[in-house]
């Protein structure tokens, strides 16, 4: 093959016989069954990647592609025979350079950074292979995916193909186009598609745009009520593939269904345990407005015999130690309920209970109340015995008390504000009167940041719907000990730390040697992609020496400047190809931008 034809970067057709593997392609070793499901893709959905080759005197050398490569090479030798409509795919596109360096690097950079296919080229390929007739477990085999993964990707081959060229330009994310697949026909995609191409919309918004009026499966009142009787009764749903959830489009018929449930659970729990009166409360918790004018009544504590005492420890034991049969559990079960005591028969004939469905607990009881007693109508009303403020006043005094108390006791409050502030308590179930305010710290694009794991744990929890604040719940909390509560102490109050304008953040963070590079590299989707060019451009003159640095960098595509960009700060192959040294790699590794660095004083960016 003559070298003169070959332009640095070209692409260029080339026979299939003329290609091998280059030795710097780093898979020189590849299972025969992801050679063969790189075929049938190819067979089925043609090759919708270029090789990239490196030209030497012996021909051109495979640096970027040796799987697909492989696979040519298998179809061709069975003749292009696998399926009657098969086109042969030779000569093979190929991306060549006679440049060493720049070969090098393309195969690092193709190596590391690999990603196969762009979302919009998968999709068609699999919507290719479903057109042919192919199952999902064809496709999904040939492809080395997971069916779910298939299926979802099927669900975006069925957007308008306007849709999907939108995608394929980068004018869409992979999100949006997600969000998309909720439109009720393809006018209505494709209304919403003008309205969000090349703007900053969250898909999310697009989602509930698409579906106004649903409730998620995931809604306490879908599962209190069932899916299955709320398709029964009529109602009609939309499957959200991408959310793995199921949307009821009739609220309205759910709600019904809700409340008719919840009536009739509330008048099962009243017969079985003989209350007085049962009340359906269709939110999530029993406001105070609704119990402030009844009166509480409580259980009866229970009491056992010192001999009934020693049976429930020894059974306790035994319990812990897995040791305890089917008659021992029922024992159990009865001795812990007698200790634990329980409403007597006349609370239970005059008095009642609240039933309501919370997220967290599912089908819930709040027990006992009673209704104030009444004036027979027409008789004086006798005055109070204790006016309300009075009252109120007592109740401060009591409270006042109490905290008297415990101003004394220093470990029991500390006790208290790691159990109120890292418990996870309901709002209204907190012992003190203190509301942490967690500072945003998730980052709208998150790829690139990585947080501990601790710190990971925490923005993932759901606090809003905790544990009630028992005593049990309490003393099970001290049962921990006071490491325990000082790390949750100190997990919370560090998520409420935010940066002031005083500058104490900046000597905290050199006194304490944070350095961000621990948690975020920059990648191309989370911060190189957001860039201009210019700045990329800067970017590279900075960290690559102009000794080593590549000319034709300022000549890339944006998109390519962030990936090799991205390379470089993760490949250590890509840097070893440019001939960094290790000062460089060393820069390379602590470079921040400007905007990561800390207020150092008055008049600096409080946020």
């Amino acid at each position: 093959m003559a070298k003169d034809f070959i332009s640095r970067g070209d692409l260029r057709l080339i026979p299939l016989a003329e290609l091998r593997l280059s030795p710097l392609n780093s898979r020189q070793e590849i299972a025969a069954e992801e050679v063969e499901a790189m075929a049938e893709s190819l067979a089925v959905a043609g090759l919708l990647q270029n090789l990239i080759g490196h030209l030497t005197p012996a021909g051109v050398e495979i640096v970027g592609g040796g799987t697909r490569l492989r696979a040519l090479q298998r179809l061709a030798a069975e003749g292009w025979s696998r399926h009657p409509d098969l086109i042969p795919i030779d000569p093979v596109p190929v991306k060549v350079t006679a440049d060493l360096q720049e070969a090098v690097a393309w195969a690092g950079t193709e190596n590391s950074a690999r990603s196969a296919l762009h979302p919009a080229d998968e999709v068609r390929a699999y919507a290719a292979m479903r057109e042919r007739g192919a199952s999902l477990s064809r496709i999904a085999r040939s492809f080395a995916r997971s069916e779910a993964h298939v299926e979802r990707r099927l669900k975006l081959a069925d957007l308008p193909a306007e849709a999907l060229a939108a995608l394929r330009a980068n004018e869409i994310s992979l999100e949006m186009a997600k969000a998309l697949t909720l439109a009720p026909s393809g006018e209505r995609c494709l209304e919403v598609l003008a309205s969000v191409r090349g703007r900053d919309v969250r898909p999310e918004q697009v989602r509930r745009e698409l579906t106004p009026g649903t409730v998620p499966s995931t809604d306490r009142r879908a599962i209190f009520v069932g899916l299955e009787a709320y398709l029964a009764a009529g109602g009609t749903s939309q499957r959200d593939l991408f959310a793995d959830r199921t949307l009821l489009e009739d609220e309205a018929l759910l709600d019904r269904l809700f409340a008719e449930k919840g009536a009739a659970e509330a008048e099962r729990i009243r017969a079985e345990e003989g209350w007085e009166w049962a009340t359906w409360v269709p939110e999530e918790y029993v406001s105070w407005t609704v119990t402030q004018k009844l009166v509480r009544l409580y259980a009866r504590p229970g009491k056992l015999s010192d001999g009934e005492e020693a049976e429930l420890e020894a059974l306790e034991e035994r319990e812990a130690d897995d040791t305890l049969d089917e008659a021992g559990r029922a024992r159990l079960a009865e001795l812990e309920a007698r200790r634990a005591g329980g409403f007597t028969d006349a609370q239970r004939a005059s008095a009642g209970i609240f039933v309501y469905c919370s997220s967290r607990d599912g089908l819930s009881v709040e027990r006992a109340y009673q209704q104030p007693r009444a004036v027979p109508r027409g008789a004086a009303e006798a005055a109070p015995d204790l006016p309300q403020s009075l009252i109120e006043d007592l109740h401060r005094i009591r409270l006042g008390a109490l905290q008297a108390r415990l101003m004394d006791q220093s470990e029991l409050m500390l006790d208290l504000l790691a159990f109120s502030l890292g418990g996870g308590l309901r709002p209204w179930a907190r012992p003190l009167a203190i509301s942490p305010t967690d500072q945003p710290i998730v980052p709208e694009k998150g790829e690139g940041t990585r947080y501990p794991p601790r710190l990971a744990a925490r923005l993932a929890s759901n606090t809003s719907l905790g544990p009630d604040g028992t005593p049990a719940e309490f003393e099970a909390f001290r049962a921990l000990g006071k490491k325990h509560r000082n790390q949750i102490l100190t997990e919370a109050l560090a998520r409420t730390f935010c940066t002031g304008s005083s500058g104490l953040s900046a000597a905290l963070a050199r006194q304490l040697g944070v350095e961000v590079r621990r948690i975020w590299t920059p990648t191309a989707q989370g911060f190189l992609g957001r860039c201009s060019a210019g700045y990329l451009d800067r970017l590279w003159s900075e960290l690559v020496p102009a000794a080593e640095a590549d000319q034709g960098f300022q000549k890339l595509k944006k998109g390519e400047k962030a990936k090799r960009l991205e390379a470089l700060f993760a490949d250590p192959a890509t840097r070893e190809a440019l001939g960094l040294s290790r000062e460089d790699c060393a820069r390379i590794d602590a470079w921040v931008p400007a905007e990561l660095g800390w207020p150092e004083g008055e008049g600096s960016d409080g946020r």
